[in-house]
């Protein structure tokens, strides 16, 4: 078989959701490659494609590193092309250290000019954008990933496999420092990528990490929605990667008070990561005594410990922080906070700012001490700017507790205020917490939305369809969804409204219907 005619079948393999035979084809192309004795192409198909497949597709590290070293060794031999551009930015991808990274990007610049290749430009152009970032240079990394998106976009990149892994390096950008403004402008650019050039895994990455912004931003509908399709297109392509995308899921349901569902997506997110952050919110709520707090606490700062002093770990000090002091830690909470401070002082944007900010408010708080104010009120403008609502609102009660012996009138303004913003958003806990505090301040607590109101559009009409006694799969083709979004839907529906099965929502929306032929409320 031909070696284009083998490229276009794994191409068409991919297309198809057949990643397993596209990744054989690609090996059979590796064959004949290194049969016609062309070692510059053979260098660039083992280490940049099939070593990534190998760990993507199966979570097979020492196959992968394997493909890798050959290409490697197969890019020596070579000497000086282009395509060794593309083994030092795969060399790049697994790098064990920032240091190592920028060296691998560096060579694959120089290549890139020294060869004319554009789209190893623009791809390492988003791997050195991406560095920046990590390394507290935001703006000026965001500026390189925007500029490298937009060659993308704009057509100068010809291959859709480097568009999108340009449009995921941006994402995961905006992931690491929570930048919602500029994840949602770009947002648009990722749905025409799925729909003109068909690159799924693409479309899964960057789903899971706009899905993962928008938990945090409060956007909880639209993130059940990323983080779903993202779960399932992880299924038909890279599912070694598929852990990533539940331990984001698995934040959402903590957030949204589904404990169970959030334990068992951790289950499946093995480890991942990401999955610190749900992990902490689901072990403190289930704890019911001292000492089970604490493990929850002494569990979140070892896996911080591993994870090491990255950008991404600033919120998770914020919650590190809070719940030290909340065990009466005192002294940890400090060192968690300045720790926190440290990283911030880097330019990391507004929200990143806000959690050093809320660490050190908290830490001060809780010594009484007058400085806490400033740093509360400076948490909430700063995630005020990066537009996460929920944040600013739980930096405002924290600000209210500060006020409320010296300013009561202004403790009792940003205990309401943060309320509105939890029933607004549906936010359970953090809703309860805000009323209390806002009876001991002597106001009138902010009513919870009633159940219905806590339902999506689509959910509602899910619950419709239900009622009428239709199944998930009749349901999936009436809405044009595919089964597995009807039964998150589902599921989604029946928490939020504290049913047990489908016969209970059922009889309660019949009942509602009733009562609103009526006129009763």
């Amino acid at each position: 078989m031909g070696l284009s005619r083998l490229a276009d079948e794994a191409d068409q393999a991919a297309r198809a959701g057949d990643y397993a035979a596209a990744l054989a084809l690609r090996e059979q192309a590796y064959a004949v490659l290194r049969a016609d004795g062309d070692t510059r192409e053979a260098a660039r198909l083992a280490a940049y494609q099939i070593a990534f497949d190998h760990l993507a597709l199966f979570g097979n590290a020492a196959v992968a590193m394997g493909w890798l070293e050959r290409g490697i060794h197969l890019a020596e031999e070579a000497g000086a092309c282009a395509e060794a551009g593309w083994v030092a930015l795969a060399r790049a991808l697994h790098a064990g250290d920032a240091r190592e990274r920028d060296q691998w990007i560096a060579a694959a610049e120089r290549a890139a000019d020294d060869f004319g290749d554009s789209d190893l430009a623009f791809d390492a152009l988003a791997y050195r954008g991406l560095t920046m970032v990590e390394a507290g240079r935001v703006t000026e990394g965001m500026r390189r990933l925007d500029e490298a998106a937009a060659a993308a976009y704009g057509g100068e990149v010809a291959s859709p496999t480097v568009s999108g892994e340009i449009y995921c390096k941006l994402m995961v950008a905006c992931e690491t420092v929570l930048d919602v403004p500029r994840a949602e402008q770009w947002h648009g650019v990722f749905a025409a990528l799925e729909r003109e050039q068909d690159v799924a895994w693409a479309s899964a990455i960057c789903r899971m990490h706009v899905g993962a912004i928008w938990t945090v931003a409060g956007r909880w509908e639209e993130a059940e929605q990323e983080l779903t399709r993202s779960v399932e297109l992880y299924d038909a392509t890279y599912r070694a990667l598929r852990p990533a995308a539940c331990a984001r899921l698995a934040e959402l349901r903590a957030r949204q008070g589904r404990l169970g569902d959030a334990e068992q997506l951790l289950v499946l997110s093995r480890g991942d990561r990401f999955s610190i952050r749900p992990a902490a919110r689901v072990g403190w709520r289930r704890a019911l005594t001292d000492s089970e707090r604490g493990a929850t606490v002494a569990a979140l700062a070892e896996a911080l410990d591993q994870r090491g002093n990255d950008l991404a770990v600033l919120p998770d000090l914020a919650a590190l922080t809070e719940l030290r002091l909340a065990c009466g830690l005192t002294e940890a909470a400090a060192e968690s906070a300045g720790v926190a401070a440290e990283l911030a002082a880097a330019d990391v944007g507004e929200a990143l700012r806000g959690y050093a900010r809320l660490a050190a408010g908290l830490v001060a708080l809780s010594d009484a001490d007058p400085e806490a104010r400033g740093s509360l009120r400076r948490a909430a403008r700063h995630f005020a700017a990066a537009r996460l609502p929920v944040e600013r609102a739980r930096a405002q009660i924290a600000l209210a507790e500060a006020l409320a012996a010296s300013d009561p009138g202004a403790a009792l303004a940003e205990a309401r205020e943060a309320a509105e913003t939890f029933a607004w958003l549906g936010a359970s806990e953090e809703l309860d917490r805000a009323s209390a505090l806002l009876r001991s301040l002597g106001g009138r607590p902010t009513p919870a939305p009633r159940a219905e109101e806590l339902l999506t559009g689509r959910e509602h009409e899910v619950l419709a369809l239900v009622a009428e006694g239709l199944s998930n799969p009749e349901i999936a083709d009436r809405l044009f969804l595919s089964r597995k979004t009807v039964a998150h839907h589902v599921s989604n529906m029946l928490a939020k409204l504290g049913m047990r099965n489908r016969a209970e929502a059922a009889a309660w929306f019949s009942a509602r219907a009733t009562r609103s032929r009526l006129g009763e409320p």
